[in-house]
Parts: structure tokens; sequence; C-alpha cells
């Protein structure tokens, strides 16, 4: 979606949610502007509070996040600086190399999520029976050198799924026998008390080799153990000090426009912080 269009489509609902609020707060009876009476408009102010704070810190993580992907260089690997710095490379196998246990896959790090639907009174939610990872070290690469990469502690949320198999109660078709075999192994449960399939998800996610790969971390010089014949790998790059450690299968575009897509959400936040602090001194008879 262009930059300017989605400028003018979180302005639009910025501008009608306001004015949905401020409509609301004119009554003379703010207590009863989302609630019938004084009690009810505390504990929903409480709860418009809570929320709107909530959203609004997350979505000042989220713009500072948008604003480190766009300002931080990329760096090539041979003229790396030590610490916070950007990569954008192909992964390469540094020494051990894996294989992920559904898809027989050779990759240095998979992920596995498997849950079950589960009825929870008149609603259905997903819920998680079974979830494991494996990874090794691995280079980043680009045409200059390397950079070593230890995964340890790293934020791999934006690393996309690769692959979903799914069983239904009915019509489904049987799910892969590595995928049987693994969940047998594991003593993940297929089948209901009356011999019926189970409705399920089973996800995996990989890095395999030749990947492209963003990298947003902190970088320091090798170690004596780390130190290979090979002079291109010119760094490491962990989460060793405990700073930032991004891993994403994703383009940086991609990135900004997930972190800074919905910027509207900032002024929501302080609409129903503020809203929820009106109807809260209002139940109290300040206001």
């Amino acid at each position: 979606m262009p930059i300017k269009f989605r400028f003018l489509q979180n302005s639009i609902a910025t501008y009608y949610i306001f004015g949905f609020f401020i409509t609301r707060l004119n009554n003379h009876d703010h207590s009863t502007v989302l609630s019938g009476d004084k009690d009810d408009g505390f504990a929903f102010g409480i709860m418009l509070l809570v929320i709107g704070l909530l959203i609004f810190f997350k979505s000042l993580k989220n713009l500072k996040m948008k604003r480190l992907f766009e300002n931080v260089p990329t760096s090539k690997m041979r003229s790396l600086a030590m610490g916070l710095v950007e990569l954008k490379g192909k992964i390469q196998v540094e020494d051990k190399i894996l294989k992920d246990p559904f898809d027989d896959k050779e990759c240095v790090y998979w992920r596995i999520h498997i849950q079950e639907s589960v009825k929870r009174g008149k609603r259905r939610k997903w819920v998680t029976r079974h979830k494991a990872k494996n990874q090794v070290p691995f280079l980043i690469s680009d045409q200059t050198g390397s950079v070593l990469v230890h995964l340890d502690g790293a934020n791999m949320n934006d690393v996309k799924r690769d692959n979903q198999y799914d069983l239904a109660t009915f019509f489904s078709d049987e799910i892969p026998p590595n995928v049987r075999d693994y969940c047998r192994k594991y003593n993940v449960k297929l089948k209901g008390w009356f011999g019926g399939k189970k409705r399920m998800k089973f996800i995996v996610t990989y890095l395999e080799p030749d990947d492209d790969i963003y990298i947003l971390g902190n970088a320091r010089p090798l170690l004596k153990n780390e130190q290979k014949d090979s002079k291109n790998i010119t760094a490491a790059i962990d989460r060793s000090n405990n700073g930032l450690f991004i891993i994403s299968d994703k383009s940086e575009k991609e990135l900004i426009d997930e972190y800074g897509g919905q910027s509207y959400i900032i002024p929501l936040g302080i609409i129903l912080s503020a809203v929820g602090f009106s109807m809260i001194l209002t139940s109290l008879g300040y206001i």
C-alpha cells in the first residue's frame, strides 16, 4: 500500500474515532456514555484506561522499532563496526546443520508449534499442545565477507511460517508420516476419547542455507575459539550484552510496514485513556 494512501487512511480513521468519543463525552451524564450506571461507568472507565495505556505504550515501542529499521544503516560484513548494526545477507552453514522434524529440510533453525482447537464455553480457541525448537550457529554472508551468528536469546518472532498441516474431525487429509511419528514420539495425542480425530494445527518454521536474512543486533569481536582459518569471518553477533537482537527472513521494507503501518493506533490509545479517565472521574463525582 502506498505511503501517502496509508497516511490518508489512518488520518480518516483517527478523525472518526476521535469524533465518536468526543460526541459522547459532550453528553452531561458521562457515567452512562457506554454503560448504565455510575458503578458500571467506573468499571468500564478502568477498562478503557488500561486498554488505552497498553495500546499507547505498545504503539510507542513499535514506532521506536520502525525508526531503528529506518535509521540504522546497513553494514557490509568486511567493514563492520562493533556495536549496533544492521546486516542483510544469505545464510551459510558454519559447521553443523540440522533437519527439521516435519519436512526433513536442511536448516540452521527450526521451530514446531502444535495447537488444538478446544471448546471453552460457547466458543472454541486454539490451545498450544506442544512447542519445540533447535538451532545451531551459522554465518550471514555478503560479497565482502561473513559474520558468525549465535541465535541464543534472539527475537525470532518475525521469521515467517514455512508450512502448516491441518487435522480436522471430518474431510481432512492425512498428516504426513513425519508429523505423525513426531507426535507419537512426544506423546501428542491426535485422537479424542472415542477415537475420533481432533482438530489440530501443526506449524513448522525453519531457516535454510541460502535464505535471505535480516539481522539487527550488536556485533562484537570474535572470541579465540570462534576464529577459523578463513579470514572472511570478521565478527560475531549475539545477545551477550542483553541488547537488541532481531532476526527475520522478511525484508527491511516488510518490517517497516509491519511496525509502522498503523500510526493512528497511538492517538487511539490516548483517546481511549482520556475517555476512561473522564468516566472514572465522573463516576467518583469529580466532574
